[in-house]
């Protein structure tokens, strides 16, 4: 395969957002073709994560929309569906076109206007990445199997509320210091424990927000980047691993474990030639508290049951040995779905780059990984960059 880079990158602010889809999508591609000195150049590839336009903003063929509004005409364009790990998923394809030799520039957007509709009508979006004869049709949401998931990790491992409750902290208080971040402002444990209870042990701060925003990325070859002269701002991709689980929660050996990350993790570490022990820097997706944890022990980072000691060690705070989360995950930085997979790419580049937000920077990073969910833990992208 040729070697893939990453030579650009963009990403809007995450939150309740004015702009429309296409003003989201047409700003970050902009800015990540500037990043890249490409703007003057033609693309080969145009590829687009979004989970659900048509039921979010009521519109659909996003991709070649993008390429017209875009000016990459006749460059082809591809969406890419994989619920909420869209935008991992369009960058797995974008990667495979430049390794294959198929494309020499392609880049990759990822989208999702969540609140143009009401909150009610969101989650019921969402709730169809979900089986509906197992989950849906009972009255399952997502909250809620997070709820029993996290319910079956305390009764197994010891886990308390309090405990639990430092994960959140963490991505809040890295999140007020991330300028595009949904939220930026700190919590207390004691915060979150006298919160909302949304699906029980689960608090208002330990599930994600629906959000609005857009990230991208430009993915070029060896020789794209040598003709650039872009070496040094260059990001290598050096593995890819995308694994899928039973539809059902229901139907899989467990609670407590994700099987499709723990295949997706080993198949990139495979690609790459690594361990879980290289990686300096993960962006993992916390879409509730509880996933956090449950990743970092499916990745490898941590042994199983005891990822929370990591998190009480102070080893995943942005200056620990493993930092986590650093610009806020999904909890804080905030979870447009389509665009989630392509921010954690953004902000592991630029942790690689030695360009993260003042206060966030890890100290001299070398490999960094990013774990993106589909679905509810059915559909899992992992991937590793590097220097």
């Amino acid at each position: 395969m040729e070697p893939v880079f990453v030579i650009g990158v963009s990403m809007t602010r995450f939150g309740v957002l004015g702009e429309s889809f296409a003003e989201l999508a047409l700003s970050a591609a902009v800015e990540a073709m500037r990043d890249s000195h490409t703007l003057e150049m033609s693309v080969d590839r145009v590829v687009v994560g979004s989970q659900s336009p048509e039921e979010f903003v009521n519109t659909g063929h996003v991709s070649t929309m993008l390429a017209d509004l875009l000016g990459t005409v006749p460059a082809g364009a591809t969406r890419v569906e994989t619920g909420p790990s869209s935008g991992a998923s369009a960058f797995e394809l974008g990667s495979a076109l430049v390794a294959s030799g198929m494309a020499g520039l392609v880049l990759v957007i990822g989208v999702e206007k969540m609140t143009a509709v009401e909150r009610g009508t969101a989650s019921r979006v969402l709730a169809k990445m979900m089986s509906y004869e197992s989950e849906t049709r009972y009255g399952a949401t997502p909250t809620a199997l997070a709820a029993m998931i996290a319910r079956r990790y305390m009764h197994d491992y010891g886990l308390t509320r309090d405990e639990l409750s430092l994960v959140p902290v963490k991505a809040h208080a890295n999140g007020a210091k991330n300028p595009l971040a949904h939220f930026q402002k700190g919590v207390s444990v004691e915060k979150i424990r006298r919160a909302r209870v949304i699906a029980d042990p689960l608090t208002l701060y330990d599930c994600c927000p629906t959000s609005d925003g857009a990230a991208a990325l430009v993915l070029a070859s060896s020789s794209v980047v040598r003709d650039l002269g872009l070496r040094d701002q260059a990001v290598r991709v050096l593995g890819v691993g995308h694994a899928t689980d039973y539809l059902a929660v229901q139907h899989r050996l467990s609670l407590t474990s994700m099987g499709a990350t723990v295949r997706a993790a080993e198949n990139a570490f495979h690609m790459a030639g690594l361990r879980p022990s290289d990686v300096d820097v993960c962006e993992l997706h916390d879409a509730f508290s509880i996933l956090e944890l449950i990743a970092m022990e499916d990745i490898g980072i941590a042994q199983r049951g005891h990822a929370i000691d990591l998190v009480k060690e102070g080893l995943t705070e942005v200056s620990g040995d493993i930092p986590v989360n650093t610009t806020g995950g999904l909890k804080a930085r905030g979870h447009p779905t389509g665009a989630t997979g392509v921010a954690q790419l953004r902000d592991l580049v630029l942790q690689l780059r030695g360009d993260a937000p003042k206060g966030l920077q890890v100290d001299s990073p070398s490999v960094g990984l990013a774990h993106n969910i589909g679905g509810f833990g059915n559909n899992m992208v992992v991937t590793l960059l590097g220097l």
